[in-house]
């Protein structure tokens, strides 16, 4: 396994991601007030080709922000990439979202890049993270190896959009319940999981359609994703609402916990709330579903 030396720091609790274009420098100021948890900007699919220069220019004058910035590089198929990297990896960014990924190979070449550009910017090694956007069969069956090659993954997104590269890809047809991209979704989260890496649904396309979004969003959950990119702020209350534990749900897995603590103290490792069974895995979850509302909300 590549990785960097020094030991990264683990994954901010994201619960949305908004794109923004590298060619539009007003867009990228006014994306860091829109709520999101996380900006990503993006050189890739919303930048034309003769923009591309200029976009990857834009990086040396993000404005500071307490939203942490990502970038979306070009592909291995363009002549881009390696520029992109060059330019991002002397920033001041939280991580690269690498479109189209699937070998593993090139993630921990990209590990190696980083570590000398963030000592050449005087940054710690380690601190950029690598986020694969799986968009591919080849992605989906290879996304535990890009996960465990290097430690700078420490987020998967997963391209669910309509029309996308992985719809395409695997010749299916989407709808905002899923039921083709089931298989594939739960590879992802299963090699993210496995991994200790966060999974994240990527963007819904059709960014009026939010009762379609709320389905898919509540789809993701399900399956165990932790949030979802967005490239509409109008979608971001609802990627929040679903995503976020409720007051009620923080309630009920606080008192779970506090019953189950005075049941052990008791000599009991088995109790009974509200007529479902608590055990140490209940109070597991619990703890987790406890642990995602304090970083997300501060409860």
């Amino acid at each position: 396994m590549t990785q960097s030396q020094a030991e990264p720091a683990g994954p901010a609790a994201l619960r949305s991601m908004i794109f923004t274009p590298g060619n539009r420098p007003d867009l990228i100021t006014k994306s860091a007030a829109y709520g999101a948890d996380a900006v990503i900007v993006d050189l890739e699919d919303a930048v034309p080709a003769a923009a591309k220069e200029q976009a990857r220019g834009n990086l040396r004058n993000l404005p500071p922000s307490e939203v942490p910035t990502y970038v979306r590089v070009n592909g291995t198929a363009t002549a881009h990439l390696w520029d992109d990297v060059a330019a991002a990896g002397l920033c001041e960014i939280a991580g690269i979202v690498l479109p189209k990924a699937d070998d593993p190979h090139l993630l921990a070449q990209l590990d190696g890049a980083l570590t000398v550009l963030e000592r050449q910017a005087g940054r710690r090694p380690g601190s950029t993270e690598l986020v694969p956007l799986i968009e591919s069969a080849a992605g989906v069956l290879r996304a535990r190896d890009m996960v465990e090659s290097t430690r700078r993954v420490r987020t998967v997104l997963f391209g669910s959009g309509e029309q996308g590269d992985l719809v395409t890809d695997l010749g299916c047809e989407w709808t905002p319940d899923g039921t083709a991209l089931l298989a594939a979704r739960s590879l992802v989260v299963l090699a993210a999981r496995a991994s200790g890496a966060q999974p994240m649904d990527a963007v819904f396309m059709d960014f009026r359609n939010l009762d379609a979004l709320r389905v898919e969003c509540q789809l993701a959950r399900r399956t165990g994703y932790v949030g979802k990119a967005a490239i509409h702020p109008a979608q971001l209350p609802i990627i929040h609402e679903v995503f976020t534990p409720t007051p009620d749900e923080v309630a009920e897995q606080r008192r779970i916990i506090e019953l189950f603590g005075q049941a052990v103290a008791s000599g009991s490792a088995s109790i009974s709330v509200d007529g479902r069974m608590v055990d140490y895995a209940v109070a597991a979850r619990a703890r987790s579903i406890l642990a995602r509302a304090k970083a997300v909300r501060g409860q």
